[in-house]
């Protein structure tokens, strides 16, 4: 995986299939089902009523949200302080600051040139940082963050020598979950390493969700039969828009979950072909046999515009996730097999929450505001990432005031 920077360093780039599974394991219970829904009301509840806040504050001001933002800044806040023991903190800032979002979208819009250019990237990373500032910002960001990674995991790396350890460390975190690793040796234990694997989840954990957070809320106030169910649902199963649902409640409520459905389909995940390769063993699909080593990739993005599974499949339709036998197989935004997303629980906790609170407590409300789909929602460009055009000011919207 040149086309980030990194090559053989975190899980996500790791191509031999044994060391994948090494590094993986010790991602799994961070992620897993129970975890994230122990962690829901304490954190992600948390940070999406910090979101909420600031809406107001936009909506008592009368200025329209660029919700790009918006979601960028609550899914950083929600990956890094659940990974790191400092996290970024970006709702705190008076703006919804953009500077980060905007830095990785510039290293996504690199990602072909740094695939095929394997030198460039360490070459960027040599140049000092006062000239990387002058003539790359987003470049710039990119690196300050990443050295802001390496610094909370050599302070880490320290603290495990010391004796008083365990009670001089902060708060549990990611970082600190794979330097305690028993499923990792110590050569997996480098700073430099822990580092990287902390850069996939910064990128990973907020570019994707936030795509699909951008796009759902979009298609939501762009039909206003959407838009009138999920009122009707919310406003029914959540009575006072100050006491939360949990994760669980969350989840029973059959026309969010159809909305948060659809929006991963529509949305596709990434627009990249993911390849996979079978080392050892030849494959057969149908009257043809695949050698060994062949890669062997599809898009999620033609898988979720096949008409066969997904009639109509532009129209933003939550109702064919009610139907008797809903296409579930064939919906795969996080991937599959031994080297599915990891963060996918986390992402749906993300989605349910975040809409939940967000139009419970605004949808009556909210109007798009010189939002264009096909310039601001549709993907364009297959940067990994799935990206809009590059006219897009991203999605907005007018928070009005209540009658």
């Amino acid at each position: 995986m040149r086309m980030f920077g990194q090559q053989d360093v975190s899980t996500f780039d790791t191509l031999d299939h044994d060391k994948h599974r090494q590094r993986r394991e010790p991602w799994s219970p961070y992620f897993s089902k129970q975890s994230v829904t122990r962690l829901q009301p304490l954190l992600i509840q948390a940070i999406v009523d910090k979101l909420c806040l600031r809406l107001r504050e936009y909506q008592i001001a009368g200025k329209p949200v660029v919700m790009t933002n918006a979601f960028s800044c609550v899914t950083c806040d929600i990956i890094s302080e659940y990974s790191f023991p400092e996290g970024y903190n970006l709702l705190e800032k008076s703006d919804f600051d953009s500077s980060y979002y905007e830095a990785w979208i510039g290293l996504t819009r690199m990602c072909h040139v740094l695939k095929q250019f394997g030198w460039l990237y360490p070459l960027l990373d040599s140049i000092p940082m006062a000239i990387t500032k002058w003539t790359s910002p987003e470049m710039y960001l990119i690196l300050q963050g990443q050295r802001f990674l390496l610094k909370q995991a050599t302070e880490l790396s320290k603290q495990r020598g010391k004796p008083d350890y365990k009670e001089t460390t902060s708060r549990p975190s990611m970082l600190k979950a794979f330097m305690d690793s028993p499923l990792l040796p110590e050569s997996e234990k480098a700073p430099t390493r822990i580092k990287a694997e902390a850069q996939t989840a910064i990128g990973a954990g907020t570019l994707t969700t936030t795509h699909a957070l951008k796009a759902g809320t979009y298609h939501i106030l762009a039909n206003p039969g959407v838009l009138s169910r999920l009122m009707t649902e919310l406003e029914e199963r959540i009575p006072d828009p100050n006491k939360p649902p949990t994760l669980k409640d969350l989840e029973r409520m059959p026309y969010l979950q159809a909305v948060m459905y659809e929006t991963l389909r529509i949305t596709y995940g990434t627009a990249h072909r993911l390849q996979r390769i079978f080392p050892d063993r030849s494959l057969q699909y149908k009257d043809i046999a695949i050698p060994p080593g062949t890669p062997i990739s599809m898009s999620q993005l033609h898988m979720h515009e096949d008409e066969r599974y997904f009639p109509n499949p532009y129209k933003f339709d939550p109702g064919r996730w009610q139907v008797h036998k809903p296409p579930f197989k064939y919906l795969v935004p996080f991937g599959k097999g031994s080297r599915i997303c990891i963060g996918r629980e986390l992402a749906k906790a993300e989605l349910l929450t975040i809409f939940a609170n967000m139009f419970r407590r605004f949808g009556r409300e909210m109007d798009l505001f010189e939002t264009v789909r096909e310039r601001d929602v549709d993907t364009v460009y297959d940067c990994f990432n799935c990206l809009p055009s590059w006219e897009s000011n991203g999605v907005m919207v007018m928070f009005k005031q209540k009658e």
